[in-house]
């Protein structure tokens, strides 16, 4: 109910700012683009967790309380950039579909895909030095320039972020003003203090599953396992491998420059403040995927396409290493973040609905 309010009165801000002529502040529009990836991998995790009911019903009461103590969810509507306009309206069309059980096809997924593309690039021009005068993102991001990324060409990420502070206090630094960004302080309270209950609700197969959850726009095809975050790993990933398979031998060597700098430009698309050490390693490992990947025979290559698949993912994610407690903590950010109790009220409705078709 409180997400419904809060939607319908930042809807209604927006617009009247729009009808002004004005553009819905930076700041709000990082914000909205920040929170809606979360948000929407929240959903998916919550379709694709196999809570019980009764899971349901407790993780809701929880996410009521994160909810309660966080600021309004962002501006979803009024006038964005024009190209982080088409980016909101692609993820709020996953967002429709999700909660409504909807299929994600193809041409969605595309869609999203050149969505991610565009949001990272406009992101990674807004990157700046930090700047503790401000709170949550805008400590690290300024208004980019007013053109049209998708005016800059083939390689938008050709932007440079210049090297930054990589030690383990700065990470935390940047990683609390991106939740408080969200949340607000007293939102990051409330999840960490709700973390061990959100813990003590989940079974270790769903903990186990959770400890490979990463950001998704769109849910996987198919769920094997407990696998439920990466939705562009699985059959894309293999499906790159399968195209690099195909590669004559005597173009390798021309075409594999160009196919190793897109891995590159994935691995800024995940995480657009990613340097020229970051993008180095990258290519490095992706390399040497492609390389045993177009060593193996038919055969072997079916046998271990999934291993590959999977190696080929990590290699453009960031992959530090979490402690029990930061496990814990992530797991309540994607199960209780403002919008999640709209997630449990349709799943719990799905589950009412089947109970009755079978009575």
């Amino acid at each position: 109910m409180r997400t419904a309010l809060v939607l319908a009165l930042a809807t209604a801000v927006a617009l009247s700012a729009s009808a002004a002529g004005g553009e819905v502040p930076w700041d709000e529009q990082n914000r909205t683009m920040g929170y809606l990836i979360l948000h929407l991998s929240s959903i998916n995790l919550i379709n694709g967790l196999n809570l019980t009911r009764e899971q349901v019903v407790a993780l809701r009461d929880i996410a009521r309380k994160v909810e309660a103590a966080s600021p309004a969810v962002p501006t979803m509507t009024g006038a964005f950039r024009p190209d982080l306009g088409e980016v909101r309206d692609a993820y709020l069309e996953v967002r429709r579909r999700l909660l409504a059980a909807e299929e994600i096809d193809d041409a969605l997924r595309r869609r999203v895909a050149d969505a991610r593309k565009t949001e990272s690039a406009v992101v990674r021009l807004s990157i700046t030095e930090m700047d503790a005068g401000r709170t949550g993102c805008a400590q690290c991001h300024q208004p980019p320039e007013a053109s049209d990324v998708r005016t800059l060409g083939a390689r938008p990420y050709a932007s440079k972020v210049g090297q930054t502070d990589r030690s383990a206090a700065r990470r935390k630094v940047i990683f609390l003003a991106h939740q408080e960004g969200v949340f607000g302080k007293r939102g990051v309270w409330a999840v960490a203090t709700a973390a061990e209950k959100v813990d003590r609700i989940l079974t270790s197969a769903q903990k186990e599953g959770l400890t490979d959850f990463s950001c998704c726009i769109t849910p996987p095809r198919s769920m094997t396992g407990m696998r439920f975050g990466q939705a562009e790993s699985g059959e894309q990933a293999v499906e790159i491998l399968r195209r690099v398979r195909k590669i004559p031998d005597f173009l390798w060597p021309t075409v594999r420059d160009r196919v190793l700098a897109q891995a590159e430009e994935i691995a800024v698309a995940i995480t657009p403040g990613a340097d020229q050490q970051r993008k180095a390693g990258v290519r490095e490992q992706v390399a040497r995927i492609y390389e045993r990947a177009r060593a193996l025979d038919d055969v072997n290559f079916e046998i271990d396409r999934h291993n590959l698949a999977a190696e080929l993912t990590q290699a453009t994610r960031p992959q530090p290493g979490q402690t029990d407690r930061q496990r814990r903590y992530m797991a309540a950010v994607f199960l209780t973040i403002p919008g999640a109790v709209e997630a449990y009220d349709a799943l719990l409705g799905r589950m009412d609905r089947e109970v009755a078709a079978v009575r």
